[in-house]
């Protein structure tokens, strides 16, 4: 797990982008792929992050989860949920983490997309 961040400018949440960033798209794990695949394209984002009832993370629906579980796995989108499809207990960044910590976590373990929670665990941003 990558260290808080000692030098100032380097956390997470120190980035210009982390504030200009707008709010993730999340979605309960029973929802349809349909109603999620809907909400993203009408707002052009690549993933949906699934919450759980108390608002944490549990999981991430990128544009790819779709194509190859969704299409290539022959899927009723209006139908199977989100659970069936996403990736599960994803990596989460904290604000206070170091950034550079996270782009070579990032790239040695070959995800895209790192959601970042506050001190609850509740969504703030997906940096990818």
């Amino acid at each position: 797990m990558p260290d808080t961040a000692t030098r100032p400018g380097n956390r997470l949440m120190d980035r210009p982008e982390y504030k200009s960033k707008q709010q993730p798209l999340t979605a309960a794990p029973d929802d349809t792929i349909f109603d999620a695949v809907t909400r993203m394209a009408k707002k052009n984002y690549g993933s949906v992050i699934v919450v759980n009832s108390d608002k944490s993370v549990i999981g991430v629906v990128s544009e790819r989860d779709v194509m190859n579980k969704v299409v290539a796995g022959d899927l009723d989108p209006k139908t199977a949920k989100l659970s069936e499809i996403m990736t599960d207990n994803p990596r989460l960044a904290q604000e206070t983490d170091d950034l550079v910590d996270w782009l070579r976590i990032m790239s040695n373990e070959r995800f895209r997309r790192l959601p970042v929670v506050d001190e609850n665990g509740h969504i703030k941003a997906v940096f990818t």
